[in-house]
């Protein structure tokens, strides 16, 4: 009785493993000796190769075709965004004196007054439209003031060369650069002295942006392929079905306005309307949830002359992998039915800072499975005559077998100890 239970937890477990051949695809991956674990970045042809939208059919394995514990991790970017902050330039004095050579020096004294709290990163500049030809190498001297004290406190200067290169109106330097004192919380005012041996344009106007720095999640374009409908309308299809967030749609022909309307084609093969706008040259279209699909298509009134651009994202992940034994690696993507093989990120990774984990790269694509072995296994799950439900039932009755010989098995130990 104890032999057949084992034999069948044998077959379970046989039934249950995976090998990297049991994978189209996959990318040998270059780790550091001694690293407990890696981060490898996800390739984009892994995105719209593999056939799971979750990327269940992704895994990693090691040189004696074993898996080994990794976990998804999202990716983010962190990006420097801009923002325009209320200034008003007030123009101070323009003087003339002469310098110690004898060459005449004018000066130009600006001063810049903001009510914002944020701390400017530069200033752009407007300049008047200069009647004469100059060409000159001014000093520009940034220093502000405080609210407690109209002294200033300390002093942030650019040496910029101000440049006529090509004609009375084209600037080299329309932008002066601050150093960071944002620590200074009370600073609102900024005195601009421009010191030049010719006389120079005037500032006209001038505009203070701020640096603040936004983490957003990372996303990866996908490819599309696209064909022309009978009714004027285009179809652009994935490879497999995949959640996308968003998308791009440009038109070929500049100055262009149109109408759009955009659908996608749901699991029961209907066209679903997502959107419709009218678009001038482009278009971002986010959507408020992830929309599955691997179908999208584009109508307008009539048809288009040129095809439109289209491109679609979905968020972009990294995998983290124990990579402290049995290398070479091998990331493994692309197969039907393949049972997700990741661990929580917040299990696998508890107490791990993620960024401290050394990245690695990506080294040469191999042939795994390939495409045969996943034409096979589809053609299984086309012909089989035994529906989805008949096999759950049928995995249910064996759990319960196997529940009911380890009883048994237990019933006849009590005997024999009898």
């Amino acid at each position: 009785m104890y032999k057949k239970i084992v034999s069948a937890f044998a077959l379970f477990s046989c039934l249950a493993a995976q090998s990297s051949y049991d994978y189209a695809y996959g990318f040998e991956l270059n780790t550091y000796s001694g690293s407990a674990l890696s981060r490898v970045n996800i390739p984009d042809e892994v995105y719209v190769r593999s056939l799971s939208p979750s990327l269940d059919d992704v895994a990693v394995f090691n040189k004696n075709n074993q898996p080994v514990a990794f976990s998804f991790v999202d990716v983010q970017k962190t990006e420097d965004i801009m923002h325009e902050i209320p200034v008003t330039l007030y123009f101070v004095s323009e003087k003339t004196s002469n310098s110690t050579r004898g060459d005449t020096v004018y000066t130009y004294t600006y001063f810049v007054k903001s009510a914002d709290e944020r701390y400017p990163s530069f200033f752009k500049l407007t300049w008047e439209s200069a009647k004469y030809n100059w060409e000159a190498k001014a000093d520009v001297n940034v220093q502000f003031e405080d609210d407690y004290d109209e002294e200033s406190t300390a002093r942030g200067v650019l040496l910029a060369e101000l440049r006529d290169v090509s004609d009375e109106s084209s600037l080299r330097a329309d932008e002066i650069a601050l150093k960071n004192y944002g620590y200074y919380s009370n600073i609102r005012g900024w005195q601009i002295v421009i010191t030049s041996d010719t006389k120079i344009p005037k500032i006209t106007s001038l505009k203070a942006y701020a640096k603040e720095q936004s983490v957003e999640r990372s996303f990866a374009a996908l490819e599309v392929q696209y064909e022309r409908q009978a009714d004027g309308g285009i179809v652009y299809k994935f490879p497999s079905i995949q959640p996308v967030e968003s998308v791009h749609i440009g038109l070929s022909q500049s100055n262009l306005i149109l109408p759009i309307t955009i659908f996608y084609k749901n699991d029961n093969g209907k066209w679903i309307k997502l959107d419709g706008r009218i678009i001038n040259e482009e278009a971002d279209i986010k959507f408020s949830n992830a929309v599955l699909t691997k179908e999208f298509m584009i109508k307008t009134n009539g048809s288009f002359d040129d095809i439109p651009q289209f491109t679609a994202y979905r968020k972009r992940t990294d995998i983290v992998f124990n990579s402290a034994n049995n290398a070479p690696f091998i990331l493994a993507y692309g197969s039907f039915g393949a049972k997700a093989l990741d661990l929580p990120e917040r299990e696998f990774l508890k107490d791990i800072d993620i960024d401290d984990i050394p990245r690695i790269g990506i080294g040469k694509s191999i042939m795994l499975g390939g495409e045969k072995a996943l034409e096979v296994k589809a053609a299984e799950e086309e012909n089989s005559f035994v529906p989805k439900w008949a096999i759950w039932v049928a995995l249910v009755i064996g759990v319960a077998f196997l529940v009911f010989l380890a009883y048994k098995l237990s019933r006849e130990l009590k005997t024999d100890e009898k």
